[in-house]
C-alpha cells in the first residue's frame, strides 16, 4: 500500500477576485426568493400537520 502524500503548501483559493471577474458565491435576488417559497411551502405543511394532529386527538 502506498502513503497518502500531503502538499506542502494548502491550497486556499483567494480572496481577491480579478477585475470584471464575478464573486463565485453571492446570493442573488432569484435564490433567495426560491428559499422564501420552499419556506412558506415547508411551514404551511408543519402547520397543516400539526392541526390534523390537534383535530384527531380531539
Amino acid at each position: 500500500m502506498t502513503e497518502p502524500t500531503v502538499p506542502s503548501e494548502p491550497t486556499v483559493p483567494s480572496e481577491a477576485n480579478e477585475p470584471g471577474e464575478p464573486k463565485k458565491s453571492t446570493v442573488t435576488p432569484m435564490r433567495i426568493a426560491l428559499w422564501v417559497i420552499v419556506g412558506g411551502i415547508g411551514l404551511f405543511m408543519v402547520i397543516t400537520g400539526l392541526v390534523g394532529v390537534l383535530v384527531k386527538a380531539q
